[in-house]
């Protein structure tokens, strides 16, 4: 009885809780576009804006302020972080004024999405109701994601990618006692959704094609895709530098950026809100190929200089809408000189810019299969999205590895700590005591030797040069005596491995941590010679890099 609580019951209760949030900021979002259109007295919408949206940042920043502790964006990434190296634990003020604030500022026109604080409010709820059972120990994380995940299925009427986010974003990993809780939630969530709401997709796409000659181009498209996610990336740090260097206080912050937002917003009044309803008509055509890429490039600005004054708000579904405008606009352009289909690209490019941004590619693209139901369009859609990806990852150096980082409980995308990890050296935790292997050794003449050390992984040395690894993984390939006296370390050990240098940093443990798991790692003088110099302890670095961890703090 107990699993059945763990895995069908209690997540069914919490996707009863992700559904009626996600129902809960829908409203709230309807009540505030009701109260702006009382506004619009004179039926000028877009002059409203250069009035309405300085005031609604200004009151934003001075409720953060004065009821905040943490006045960071809560963004999905955020959470996931949260739940991953807190255990679940959420701030639940912050999770519900958030989610009040960005519905509210949605309803006014602040060109923000509304995903990444109902992630925050449906895990803060989940917190809370947890709380109110008494339920402690390691399953909090699972419920907790099972209450974000739910909350997003709900939103988006996308309960495969939200399962999907669950595993791929927060959890990372796959297992029978994670899908099915992740599984229930979510489709209790959209069950309440839809019952409510209807079930529809949330943007009208027919049904596009492609040829097989367009998949050739995907890369092309991609690098596109990407160059507006490193625009919009520069473009953020460069407006939080400018205030930093005239020592802008938060306040004034506020009204510089809701100033500014709020002209680009007069200026273009089609880039405002969450932008759904925008993107719908898009695919039918609503827009010309040069009207499109100028508003895509007003959401990214206005959008940027939203975050860096400091103001809530989801990034997911403005990335739908920079990457559909702009895909939509390259179509035009490309189809001048190719048969293209513009709003195909259009939809590659939703799915490519959301997974740049994010740095989600399964997950951005599933949930905008799901959302516009084009099914038909997945190949292109994935291969665009990781593709981009990389790209970014190219021009802005990022450590792919960061989020299988994140799960073993260290932040590398935090700048500060990255720095000192880059400046620790390596030396001080290698071991020379493992033994090292001679590959003519017959596994069973060696077998009690191996079962008496502390390492799991031992290196091969031929001539003091590393040549190849040996674990209890390889061993276990055979099924009998004969194999353990016949069989030789070089019929099983992995040849060519890869290894640390002596000039390694902390960094380069974790990527290499992030796709092995050992205990012990080996360590050359140089990728040339391969001369073996020792095993560094995992376990020693892993317990060094948790202080430095905490001080980043201090």
């Amino acid at each position: 009885m107990k699993n059945v609580n763990r895995l069908f019951i209690i997540p069914a209760f919490i996707g009863i809780i992700g559904g009626f949030s996600a129902l809960f900021v829908r409203y709230v979002i309807d009540f505030s576009l009701f109260s702006s259109q009382l506004l619009d007295y004179f039926g000028k919408k877009s002059e409203i804006y250069l009035v309405v949206i300085p005031i609604m940042f200004v009151v934003s920043s001075i409720i953060i302020r004065r009821f905040l502790s943490d006045a960071t964006n809560p963004t999905i990434d955020s959470v996931a972080k949260s739940i991953v190296l807190k255990k679940g634990r959420l701030d639940y003020k912050k999770g519900i004024l958030s989610v009040i604030l960005t519905a509210t500022n949605i309803g006014f026109g602040v060109p923000v999405g509304r995903e990444g604080p109902i992630a925050k409010f449906g895990g803060s709820l989940t917190s809370l109701f947890l709380n109110a059972l008494k339920i402690k120990g390691s399953d909090i994380p699972l419920f907790v994601t099972c209450g974000v995940s739910s909350s997003l299925a709900a939103t988006f009427n996308a309960p495969i990618a939200a399962v999907v986010f669950g595993f791929e974003i927060i959890l990372g990993r796959l297992n029978f006692n994670v899908i099915i809780p992740l599984s229930v939630a979510s489709s209790v969530a959209t069950i309440i959704s839809r019952y409510f709401l209807g079930n529809y997709p949330t943007f009208y796409v027919h049904k596009l094609s492609y040829s097989y000659l367009f998949l050739l181009f995907i890369p092309l498209f991609a690098l596109a895709f990407s160059s507006i996610v490193v625009f919009f990336n520069t473009t953020y740090r460069m407006v939080k530098h400018i205030y930093r260097k005239c020592a802008c206080t938060f306040y004034i912050r506020a009204l510089i950026g809701g100033v500014l937002v709020g002209v680009l917003m007069y200026l273009f009044p089609d880039a405002a809100s969450l932008g759904y309803a925008q993107v719908s008509k898009l695919f039918i055509h609503h827009y010309g190929f040069e009207h499109a890429f100028a508003i895509s490039v007003v959401k990214i600005l206005s959008l940027a200089v939203t975050f860096a004054s400091g103001m809530f708000g989801g990034i997911f579904a403005p990335s739908i809408f920079v990457g559909a405008f702009l895909g939509f606009a390259m179509g035009g352009f490309m189809s001048n000189f190719m048969v293209v289909d513009p709003l195909s690209l259009a939809l590659i490019g939703t799915a490519s810019v959301t997974a740049g941004i994010s740095n989600a590619p399964f997950r951005s693209s599933l949930i905008v299969i799901e959302l516009t139901q084009n099914y038909q369009m997945a190949i292109p859609i994935l291969l665009s999205s990781v593709a981009t990806i990389y790209f970014v990852h190219i021009f802005e150096e990022k450590a792919h590895f960061a989020r299988a980082v994140m799960q073993k409980g260290f932040d590398i995308a935090d700048e500060s700590y990255r720095n000192k990890l880059k400046r620790l050296s390596i030396v001080n935790f290698i071991e020379t005591d493992i033994p090292v292997l001679d590959k003519n050794s017959k596994i069973g003449d060696i077998m009690f030797e191996l079962m008496n050390s502390l390492s799991s992984y031992f290196c091969v040395v031929e001539g003091g040069k590393l040549i190849g690894v040996l674990s209890f993984r390889d061993i276990r390939v055979m099924h009998n005596k004969k194999d353990y006296l016949n069989t030789t370390v070089n019929d099983l050990m992995t040849h060519n491995p890869n290894a640390l240098f002596l000039n390694s940093n902390g960094i380069d443990v974790f990527e290499f941590m992030s796709k092995i798991e050992a205990n012990y790692i080996p360590v050359v003088d140089n990728e040339k010679n391969m001369k073996y110099m020792g095993m560094l302890n995992v376990g020693s670095f892993s317990k060094f890099v948790s202080f430095v961890y905490l001080r980043k703090d201090k």
